[in-house]
C-alpha cells in the first residue's frame, strides 16, 4: 500500500505541474501540457482501482474484487460506447 500512496502523491505532483503548464504557458506546449494534465487526472483513480482490485483479489476478499472488477469494466464500456460515437 505504500507503494499505492507513493504513486498517487507523484501522480498529485505531477497533476499540478502539468495544470500550471497548461495555464501559463502559451501555445502548443501549454496545450499539451492541459491535456496530460486531464488525461493523469482520469487515469491515476482507474489505476488505484485496478490496483486496489489486483490486492482485494490477491488477499481474498472477493466481494471487493469483484466490486472492482465490475467497476473497471463500466469505466472499459464506457470508453469503448465513447470511442465508437
Amino acid at each position: 500500500m505504500a507503494r499505492l500512496a507513493g504513486l498517487m502523491q507523484t501522480a498529485l505532483i505531477a497533476a499540478f505541474l502539468l495544470a500550471l503548464g497548461g495555464a501559463f504557458v502559451p501555445g502548443a506546449v501549454g496545450h499539451a501540457s492541459g491535456v496530460a494534465c486531464v488525461v493523469l487526472l482520469i487515469s491515476a483513480p482507474v489505476v488505484r482501482v485496478g490496483w486496489l482490485t489486483v490486492e482485494w483479489a490477491r488477499t481474498g476478499d472477493h466481494r471487493f474484487a469483484l466490486l472492482g472488477a465490475l467497476l473497471l469494466g463500466v469505466l472499459a464500456t464506457s470508453g469503448a460506447l465513447a470511442f465508437l460515437k
